[in-house]
């Protein structure tokens, strides 16, 4: 099944290449730079500095580290299959929307390891699992490609905080993962990204939700070169909530870019997408939000924001927040706001004797919090608070 999907995602990357700005998911991102990561990795690098403990899953260089597998204390609820042997036709299928980027066929063609996790139903687990990528390229302008299959069973009630840790050469990083939630479930992701040098950050994650399920997504994006992030999310059945909440923090040059397609496939669901971006420097950032309510899917409440807080006057923010609705029983919103700080709410700090640095800084965290304080995880708000202060009080 996997090598009939890697043939034709390769036909397809062959042909098309790397994408261009004429295309509506690139347009405000180039992946020019992309391209000049060839280098494979080759050599396994040493893990022994890292701290794993018994509730983490390790992945180093794109690729499952079996011996911190065996350690993993949930091991006894979990099946673990490689995707070479998968024979599930409807577990390996991903949406029209990424087999059409060609990207993604770079890298379904390019990955050389990839897993199906699933867990038991009826699972509980009342501490968040980590899920660790560890890249350490030999050689500089590398490329490392992971591709991973999480299926929540029916019942079940679990979360993921994913963490990168970026050692080495600069490295191109492709991450596409899926992502299956079964009916009465409840999966919380988490995530936090701090860039590194030349690393530049690509992924691909896709969501499948049944009937009654539920899903919240909270990211924390700081200082990053090159980000750019696909969430797809299919609600199949009645029933269903998604909740996407995400602050992006940029400074010099960073580049970040969000791009968000939910599809209301079916009635009675609801989704919910809350974006900030704070820029500073020449710093970008994308926001591109879709929601396509399809016919038949009535009862609907569906609601983006977006709002983007720019530091400089050289820093800038893309924001495209869109609507496809095929049904006329919904209840559907965007909205999207662009600005510096405001210099009333700056002078009336300043009046009760606050310096102006530290009534910029009050006003820039008072921004982020509204929705670090909307992130479900409590261990993603704690990080996000201190990374958060970091950030401010570096010197710009």
């Amino acid at each position: 099944m996997i090598e009939n999907l890697k043939k034709d995602c390769s036909k397809r990357f062959s042909s098309h290449g790397y994408p261009t700005r004429k295309e509506e998911n690139w347009k405000f991102t180039s992946s020019r730079s992309l391209a000049k990561f060839e280098n494979d990795v080759s050599q396994k690098p040493k893990i022994d500095h890292l701290d794993i403990d018994n509730n983490t899953i390790l992945f180093v260089n794109g690729i499952l580290d079996q011996r911190t597998l065996k350690n993993f204390k949930h091991n006894d609820k979990l099946k673990v299959v490689d995707l070479s042997i998968l024979k599930e036709k409807s577990t390996l299928k991903f949406s029209e929307n990424f087999i059409k980027d060609s990207v993604f066929n770079l890298g379904v063609m390019d990955f050389k390891e990839g897993f199906y996790f699933e867990f038991d139903k009826n699972l509980v687990l009342d501490e968040p699992i980590k899920l660790v990528n560890y890249y350490n390229a030999s050689k500089d302008f590398s490329r490392i490609t992971s591709f991973n299959i999480f299926h929540v069973q029916s019942g079940s009630e679990i979360s993921f905080i994913e963490n990168d840790i970026n050692d080495g050469e600069s490295s191109f990083n492709l991450k596409l993962n899926k992502f299956i939630s079964e009916k009465n479930s409840v999966l919380k992701f988490g995530k936090f990204y701090q860039g590194k040098g030349n690393n530049h950050l690509l992924s691909y994650n896709y969501f499948t939700l049944k009937k009654d399920s539920v899903l919240k997504i909270d990211a924390l994006n700081k200082e990053s070169i090159f980000n750019k992030e696909f969430i797809e999310v299919d609600l199949e059945e009645t029933g269903c909530d998604v909740n996407i909440s995400i602050l992006n923090l940029g400074k010099k040059n960073d580049h970040l870019d969000n791009n968000i397609l939910i599809n209301h496939n079916a009635e009675s669901c609801t989704s919910f997408q809350h974006v900030r971006n704070i820029l500073d420097n020449d710093s970008s950032a994308v926001f591109n939000g879709k929601v396509i309510v399809s016919e038949g899917a009535q009862k609907t409440d569906s609601n983006q924001s977006n709002k983007n807080l720019l530091l400089s006057d050289t820093s800038n923010a893309y924001s495209n927040p869109q609507l496809e609705i095929y049904a006329d029983d919904v209840s559907c919103g965007h909205g999207s706001t662009t600005g510096a700080l405001n210099e009333d709410s700056i002078f009336y700090l300043r009046a009760r004797g606050i310096k102006k640095s530290d009534a910029i800084k009050i006003l820039i965290k008072a921004f982020a919090k509204e929705v670090i304080d909307e992130f479900s995880l409590s261990s993603i708000q704690d990080i996000s608070e201190i990374a958060l202060d970091n950030w401010i009080n570096e010197k710009h």
